[in-house]
């Protein structure tokens, strides 16, 4: 995804730590229309801000990092805990950005696991499979493969790419346009 890279990294990150803070401080639900939760491996960070930026900036939706998130606890305790739950059951969607490093992490399997009861039900959870720098081979989990996923697509009437989520259904597998995806709050 290193399409998503765009203009200066140490700028996108001041631009999207005020966005958050400002996201975090109001409220999760308070006019702030489409919320995405990101799950990541805070040492990602850089590597995934490109894709986080895209998000806000292509889709008009607003991203939950908390990491950035000024109500959180410096030491991880069980305050912590407790705000993640509150914000994965409030926002919107919810996107694992599932690099090596956050398969390992024990707090990003924890979230996925809460997004899993709330969010899986109604498709609004899904997996985004990201190489980590320098690698070439994704390294995954199995369990991870019930979940929707993101992937890029190729239109075929005019083979430009997009980002679609493809959802598993009782009669085999959907896909939608990213998109469509974050745009829809009801079961597709």
């Amino acid at each position: 995804f290193s399409d998503f890279r765009v203009g200066d990294s140490s700028q996108i990150l001041n631009e999207a730590h005020v966005r958050t803070r400002m996201f975090s401080s109001t409220g999760i639900r308070s006019g702030a229309g489409q919320t995405v939760f990101i799950s990541h491996k805070h040492d990602d960070l850089d590597e995934i801000q490109g894709f986080i930026t895209y998000l806000e900036k292509e889709y008009h939706v607003t991203t939950y990092i908390d990491s950035m998130d000024k109500g959180m606890p410096k030491n991880s305790c069980a305050e912590t805990a407790e705000r993640i739950k509150q914000v994965i059951g409030n926002s919107n969607k919810f996107i694992l950005l599932a690099t090596n490093n956050a398969l390992s992490s024990k707090w990003c399997n924890w979230e996925v696991g809460i997004a899993d009861k709330t969010k899986l039900p109604v498709n609004n959870m899904a997996i985004l499979p990201m190489l980590d720098r320098g690698q070439s081979l994704y390294q995954g989990n199995e369990y991870l493969e019930i979940y929707p996923f993101i992937e890029e697509r190729v239109n075929i009437f005019n083979g430009n790419k997009y980002l679609a989520v493809n959802i598993h259904t009782k009669d085999g597998r959907r896909v939608v346009s990213l998109k469509e995806w974050l745009n829809n709050n009801s079961n597709l």
